[in-house]
Protein backbone atom coordinates (compact mmCIF):
# COMPACT_ATOMS: atom_id res chain seq x y z
CA UNK A 1 0.00 0.00 0.00
CA UNK A 2 1.05 3.76 -0.70
CA UNK A 3 2.13 4.30 2.75
CA UNK A 4 4.70 1.36 2.58
CA UNK A 5 6.88 3.94 0.23
CA UNK A 6 6.14 7.39 1.88
CA UNK A 7 7.43 6.03 5.23
CA UNK A 8 10.60 4.55 3.74
CA UNK A 9 8.95 3.74 5.54
CA UNK A 10 10.22 2.58 9.11
CA UNK A 11 11.32 -0.21 11.88
CA UNK A 12 13.62 -3.28 13.71
CA UNK A 13 12.60 -6.69 13.15
CA UNK A 14 14.86 -8.92 13.83
CA UNK A 15 17.05 -7.85 16.56
CA UNK A 16 15.55 -9.57 19.41
CA UNK A 17 17.60 -12.65 18.55
CA UNK A 18 20.81 -10.86 17.73
CA UNK A 19 20.92 -9.53 21.25
CA UNK A 20 22.59 -10.52 24.29
CA UNK A 21 20.91 -13.10 26.65
CA UNK A 22 17.38 -13.04 28.06
CA UNK A 23 17.36 -12.15 31.94
CA UNK A 24 14.62 -13.65 34.36
CA UNK A 25 11.97 -12.13 34.09
CA UNK A 26 8.20 -12.42 36.21
CA UNK A 27 5.63 -13.45 33.88
CA UNK A 28 1.54 -13.31 35.54
CA UNK A 29 -0.34 -16.88 34.61
CA UNK A 30 -3.77 -15.25 33.84
CA UNK A 31 -5.31 -17.99 35.27
CA UNK A 32 -3.89 -16.21 39.00
CA UNK A 33 -3.00 -19.41 40.44
CA UNK A 34 0.93 -18.22 40.78
CA UNK A 35 3.61 -16.02 39.09
CA UNK A 36 5.80 -18.13 37.06
CA UNK A 37 9.33 -16.98 36.90
CA UNK A 38 10.59 -18.09 33.19
CA UNK A 39 13.32 -16.87 30.28
CA UNK A 40 11.72 -14.34 28.31
CA UNK A 41 13.46 -13.51 24.86
CA UNK A 42 14.16 -9.66 24.85
CA UNK A 43 11.74 -7.42 22.82
CA UNK A 44 11.40 -8.32 19.17
CA UNK A 45 10.29 -5.22 17.64
CA UNK A 46 8.94 -4.61 13.37
CA UNK A 47 11.03 -1.00 13.82
CA UNK A 48 13.20 0.96 12.94
CA UNK A 49 13.75 -0.99 9.65
CA UNK A 50 11.15 -1.99 6.61
CA UNK A 51 11.88 -5.52 7.16
CA UNK A 52 9.07 -6.87 9.41
CA UNK A 53 9.85 -9.31 12.39
CA UNK A 54 8.78 -12.79 11.73
CA UNK A 55 8.92 -13.60 15.60
CA UNK A 56 5.37 -13.06 17.58
CA UNK A 57 4.46 -11.27 20.39
CA UNK A 58 4.52 -12.93 23.21
CA UNK A 59 1.09 -14.65 24.58
CA UNK A 60 -1.22 -12.60 26.74
CA UNK A 61 1.57 -9.70 25.74
CA UNK A 62 0.63 -6.18 24.80
CA UNK A 63 3.46 -4.41 22.84
CA UNK A 64 3.68 -0.38 21.81
CA UNK A 65 6.04 0.33 18.55
CA UNK A 66 5.98 4.12 18.36
CA UNK A 67 8.10 6.93 16.71
CA UNK A 68 8.43 9.80 14.92
CA UNK A 69 10.08 10.23 11.25
CA UNK A 70 10.48 13.15 9.18
CA UNK A 71 11.02 12.61 5.04
CA UNK A 72 12.44 15.13 2.47
CA UNK A 73 10.83 13.25 -0.96
CA UNK A 74 11.60 15.33 -4.70
CA UNK A 75 9.59 13.51 -8.04
CA UNK A 76 10.92 14.51 -11.29
CA UNK A 77 8.40 13.82 -13.16
CA UNK A 78 6.91 16.70 -15.53
CA UNK A 79 5.66 19.41 -13.25
CA UNK A 80 7.83 17.79 -10.16
CA UNK A 81 6.57 18.38 -6.62
CA UNK A 82 8.68 18.48 -3.41
CA UNK A 83 6.96 16.73 -0.35
CA UNK A 84 8.12 17.51 3.08
CA UNK A 85 6.55 14.99 5.57
CA UNK A 86 6.00 14.28 9.31
CA UNK A 87 4.77 11.06 10.58
CA UNK A 88 3.88 10.02 14.01
CA UNK A 89 3.65 6.13 13.83
CA UNK A 90 2.18 3.43 15.98
CA UNK A 91 1.65 -0.29 15.65
CA UNK A 92 0.17 -2.36 18.20
CA UNK A 93 0.57 -5.22 18.81
CA UNK A 94 -1.01 -8.42 21.17
CA UNK A 95 0.36 -12.42 21.22
CA UNK A 96 -3.18 -14.51 21.03
CA UNK A 97 -1.21 -17.29 21.19
CA UNK A 98 2.57 -19.24 20.43
CA UNK A 99 1.83 -18.41 16.58
CA UNK A 100 -0.76 -15.78 16.36
CA UNK A 101 -0.79 -12.19 16.82
CA UNK A 102 -3.69 -9.20 16.02
CA UNK A 103 -2.06 -5.80 15.29
CA UNK A 104 -3.10 -2.44 13.84
CA UNK A 105 -0.85 0.15 12.60
CA UNK A 106 -2.12 4.23 13.01
CA UNK A 107 -0.23 6.82 11.48
CA UNK A 108 -0.37 10.66 11.74
CA UNK A 109 0.96 12.67 9.69
CA UNK A 110 1.77 16.38 8.36
CA UNK A 111 2.65 16.83 4.77
CA UNK A 112 3.76 19.85 2.55
CA UNK A 113 3.96 19.11 -0.81
CA UNK A 114 5.09 22.07 -3.45
CA UNK A 115 4.59 21.91 -7.04
CA UNK A 116 7.63 24.08 -8.35
CA UNK A 117 6.18 24.53 -11.83
CA UNK A 118 3.19 25.99 -10.93
CA UNK A 119 2.11 29.11 -9.66
CA UNK A 120 -0.06 27.56 -6.91
CA UNK A 121 0.77 27.74 -3.30
CA UNK A 122 2.00 24.34 -1.68
CA UNK A 123 -0.58 21.92 -0.62
CA UNK A 124 -0.68 21.09 3.38
CA UNK A 125 -2.25 17.94 4.50
CA UNK A 126 -2.74 16.83 7.82
CA UNK A 127 -4.94 13.53 9.36
CA UNK A 128 -4.50 10.18 10.20
CA UNK A 129 -3.97 8.05 7.01
CA UNK A 130 -6.39 4.77 6.92
CA UNK A 131 -6.03 2.71 9.70
CA UNK A 132 -4.74 -0.83 9.06
CA UNK A 133 -5.48 -3.71 11.12
CA UNK A 134 -3.83 -7.29 10.57
CA UNK A 135 -2.73 -10.48 11.94
CA UNK A 136 0.67 -12.60 12.03
CA UNK A 137 0.66 -16.34 11.78
CA UNK A 138 3.92 -17.85 12.39
CA UNK A 139 4.17 -20.64 9.78
CA UNK A 140 7.60 -22.47 10.61
CA UNK A 141 9.23 -22.05 13.71
CA UNK A 142 13.73 -20.90 13.89
CA UNK A 143 15.73 -24.16 14.10
CA UNK A 144 19.58 -24.86 13.93
CA UNK A 145 18.61 -25.49 9.95
CA UNK A 146 15.71 -23.22 9.18
CA UNK A 147 14.83 -20.08 9.58
CA UNK A 148 11.91 -18.47 11.49
CA UNK A 149 9.16 -17.93 8.34
CA UNK A 150 5.43 -16.15 9.22
CA UNK A 151 2.87 -14.62 7.11
CA UNK A 152 1.62 -10.72 7.48
CA UNK A 153 -1.78 -10.07 6.85
CA UNK A 154 -3.00 -6.64 6.34
CA UNK A 155 -6.47 -4.27 5.69
CA UNK A 156 -6.74 -1.05 5.15
CA UNK A 157 -10.16 0.91 5.30
CA UNK A 158 -9.94 4.22 3.45
CA UNK A 159 -13.16 5.20 5.60
CA UNK A 160 -11.21 4.82 8.64
CA UNK A 161 -9.25 8.15 8.44
CA UNK A 162 -9.60 11.34 9.37
CA UNK A 163 -8.50 14.76 9.08
CA UNK A 164 -7.65 15.41 5.19
CA UNK A 165 -6.54 11.77 4.77
CA UNK A 166 -10.28 10.89 5.33
CA UNK A 167 -10.92 12.20 1.48
CA UNK A 168 -7.64 12.06 -0.06
CA UNK A 169 -8.36 8.03 -0.73
CA UNK A 170 -10.98 6.58 -3.12
CA UNK A 171 -13.65 4.43 -1.02
CA UNK A 172 -11.94 0.94 -1.40
CA UNK A 173 -10.23 -1.28 1.14
CA UNK A 174 -6.65 -1.85 0.62
CA UNK A 175 -4.75 -5.08 1.28
CA UNK A 176 -1.24 -5.75 2.17
CA UNK A 177 0.18 -9.60 2.33
CA UNK A 178 4.04 -10.54 3.27
CA UNK A 179 6.14 -13.32 4.01
CA UNK A 180 8.64 -12.84 6.74
CA UNK A 181 12.00 -14.69 7.03
CA UNK A 182 14.71 -14.67 9.68
CA UNK A 183 17.24 -16.73 11.03
CA UNK A 184 20.26 -15.73 13.46
CA UNK A 185 23.66 -16.53 11.31
CA UNK A 186 25.54 -16.60 14.56
CA UNK A 187 25.13 -15.29 18.40
CA UNK A 188 25.80 -11.81 16.89
CA UNK A 189 24.53 -11.63 13.77
CA UNK A 190 20.79 -12.18 12.15
CA UNK A 191 19.32 -11.94 8.61
CA UNK A 192 15.87 -10.94 7.62
CA UNK A 193 14.08 -10.66 4.45
CA UNK A 194 10.49 -9.35 3.59
CA UNK A 195 8.47 -10.39 0.23
CA UNK A 196 5.06 -8.55 -0.06
CA UNK A 197 2.13 -7.71 -2.62
CA UNK A 198 -0.75 -5.00 -1.84
CA UNK A 199 -3.53 -3.79 -4.02
CA UNK A 200 -7.40 -2.60 -3.62
CA UNK A 201 -9.75 -5.40 -2.82
CA UNK A 202 -11.90 -2.88 -4.52
CA UNK A 203 -12.43 -0.93 -7.86
CA UNK A 204 -10.21 -1.20 -11.08
CA UNK A 205 -6.66 -0.46 -9.58
CA UNK A 206 -6.06 -4.16 -9.58
CA UNK A 207 -6.02 -7.22 -6.89
CA UNK A 208 -2.22 -7.10 -6.62
CA UNK A 209 -0.86 -3.68 -7.90
CA UNK A 210 2.05 -3.09 -5.72
CA UNK A 211 4.59 -4.61 -3.80
CA UNK A 212 8.06 -4.93 -1.83
CA UNK A 213 11.12 -6.57 -0.82
CA UNK A 214 13.93 -6.21 1.63
CA UNK A 215 16.81 -7.62 3.03
CA UNK A 216 18.25 -6.26 6.19
CA UNK A 217 21.66 -7.25 8.38
CA UNK A 218 22.21 -6.98 12.25
CA UNK A 219 24.30 -7.20 14.37
CA UNK A 220 25.02 -7.32 18.21
CA UNK A 221 27.50 -4.54 19.59
CA UNK A 222 27.00 -5.67 22.85
CA UNK A 223 25.87 -4.12 26.08
CA UNK A 224 22.52 -4.12 24.44
CA UNK A 225 23.32 -1.72 21.12
CA UNK A 226 22.81 -3.22 18.29
CA UNK A 227 23.11 -1.96 14.59
CA UNK A 228 21.74 -2.75 11.08
CA UNK A 229 21.98 -2.08 7.64
CA UNK A 230 19.21 -2.59 5.10
CA UNK A 231 18.17 -2.68 1.64
CA UNK A 232 14.94 -2.24 0.41
CA UNK A 233 12.49 -1.83 -2.49
CA UNK A 234 8.82 -0.69 -3.31
CA UNK A 235 7.33 -1.35 -6.93
CA UNK A 236 4.15 -0.70 -8.36
CA UNK A 237 2.09 -1.08 -11.99
CA UNK A 238 1.23 2.06 -13.53
CA UNK A 239 -0.67 1.85 -16.41
CA UNK A 240 0.87 -1.21 -17.57
CA UNK A 241 4.28 -0.49 -16.59
CA UNK A 242 6.52 -1.83 -13.89
CA UNK A 243 8.42 1.33 -11.48
CA UNK A 244 10.35 0.40 -8.55
CA UNK A 245 11.64 2.72 -5.94
CA UNK A 246 15.02 1.45 -4.34
CA UNK A 247 16.51 2.34 -0.73
CA UNK A 248 19.01 1.87 2.01
CA UNK A 249 18.95 2.54 5.19
CA UNK A 250 20.75 1.75 8.61
CA UNK A 251 20.67 2.83 12.06
CA UNK A 252 20.96 1.38 16.06
CA UNK A 253 18.89 0.12 18.82
CA UNK A 254 19.68 0.35 22.72
CA UNK A 255 18.01 -2.61 24.84
CA UNK A 256 17.24 -0.50 27.98
CA UNK A 257 15.62 -3.05 29.71
CA UNK A 258 14.20 -6.67 28.64
CA UNK A 259 10.99 -4.90 27.54
CA UNK A 260 12.02 -1.62 26.49
CA UNK A 261 13.58 -0.71 23.41
CA UNK A 262 15.12 2.53 21.79
CA UNK A 263 16.30 3.32 18.09
CA UNK A 264 17.11 5.53 16.17
CA UNK A 265 17.72 5.46 12.15
CA UNK A 266 18.51 7.11 9.00
CA UNK A 267 18.06 6.38 5.20
CA UNK A 268 18.48 7.38 1.92
CA UNK A 269 15.99 7.12 -2.11
CA UNK A 270 18.41 5.47 -4.43
CA UNK A 271 16.40 5.79 -8.02
CA UNK A 272 18.55 8.56 -9.51
CA UNK A 273 21.56 6.09 -8.95
CA UNK A 274 19.23 2.88 -10.30
CA UNK A 275 17.79 4.92 -13.91
CA UNK A 276 14.70 3.98 -12.36
CA UNK A 277 11.00 4.88 -14.73
CA UNK A 278 10.06 6.86 -11.66
CA UNK A 279 12.77 9.26 -11.20
CA UNK A 280 13.13 10.88 -7.83
CA UNK A 281 15.42 11.74 -4.98
CA UNK A 282 14.49 11.88 -0.91
CA UNK A 283 16.01 10.91 2.29
CA UNK A 284 14.19 10.14 5.93
CA UNK A 285 15.05 10.37 9.44
CA UNK A 286 13.65 9.25 12.66
CA UNK A 287 13.77 7.58 16.14
CA UNK A 288 10.99 5.77 17.97
CA UNK A 289 10.68 3.84 21.59
CA UNK A 290 9.28 0.51 21.74
CA UNK A 291 7.99 -1.61 24.97
CA UNK A 292 5.70 -4.60 25.77
CA UNK A 293 3.82 -5.07 29.01
CA UNK A 294 1.77 -8.43 30.28
CA UNK A 295 -2.24 -7.13 29.53
CA UNK A 296 -3.67 -10.62 30.26
CA UNK A 297 -2.31 -9.84 34.19
CA UNK A 298 -3.63 -6.14 34.37
CA UNK A 299 -6.86 -7.73 32.57
CA UNK A 300 -7.93 -10.15 35.51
Amino acid sequence: MKKISIMMLMASSFWGVAQERPELEEVFDPDELHTLVVLMEPIATDRPDITESAFITPIGWFQCEGGYQYSHAEESLPGGSVTDSHQFEEVLRFGINQRFELRAVINANTERIDQPSTWNDPMRRTGVSPITFGFKYNLIKESDVSPQITWLSQVSNSWIALGDYASVYPEQIFHEQRLTIEKGITDRFSLGTNIGAAGAMTGSNGFINEGMFSIAAGYDLGNNWSTYAEYFMDWRVISGQFQYTPNVDGGMTKLLTNDLQFDIYAGYNLSEYFGTRLPSTGWFIGTGVSYRLPLAHYLR
